[in-house]
């Protein structure tokens, strides 16, 4: 994985841990990074392996 910026500390890492993935009303959502500091003190959100797709009814 390339660089992110922590979501917490707002500085650059080169060892990035996803903690949430953010969902969209319209087009993808986008993961959060934090630096490997910063991720224990995060609350661990849905993933984008962890969201379930919208069924058709």
């Amino acid at each position: 994985m390339s660089a992110a910026v922590c979501c917490r500390c707002e500085r650059l890492t080169f060892a990035p841990v996803a903690v949430r993935y953010v969902e969209r009303v319209s087009g993808p959502g986008w993961t959060l990074h934090a630096c490997p500091d910063c991720a224990p003190h995060l609350a661990p959100g849905p993933l984008p392996d962890e969201t379930a797709r919208p069924t058709r009814g």
